[in-house]
């Protein structure tokens, strides 16, 4: 009777500890989350033959890691001439996750789409 109460509490307790980790949200350091935008905006830079658009891209609070990494991605797909930073970029300053995107938006365009 012991080892069946053991065995529930334990897998109990492993389950609750699997729920408190899906619950937090994953987020980079502003000054990690810089860097990798402005390595991204180098990156589209040097590929362009242009300078980083001004203004740059200020992060002021930590971003969720997917929306880092998607405006880090939609950077480096960005069409010449980089004149402006690309639409998803907007996703880091929102403070929810905004879930997946739905399937009526055509991400690959939308994220060529520069700020100006």
């Amino acid at each position: 009777m012991t080892f069946k109460y053991t065995k529930i509490l334990l897998f109990l307790f492993s389950f609750a500890i699997f729920l408190q980790c899906m619950a937090q949200e994953d987020r980079v350091p502003v000054d990690e989350a810089q860097s990798q935008v402005y390595a991204a905006a180098k990156f589209a830079a040097d590929k362009c033959g242009t300078g980083i658009p001004n203004p740059p891209l200020l992060i002021v609070s930590p971003p969720l890691k997917r929306n880092l990494d998607l405006c880090s991605i939609s950077i480096t797909r960005v069409g010449c001439p980089f004149v402006g930073f690309p639409i998803a970029c907007t996703l880091i300053y929102l403070q929810k996750d905004p879930g997946n995107i739905p399937w009526y938006a055509n991400f690959n365009e939308l994220s060529k789409q520069q700020i100006k």
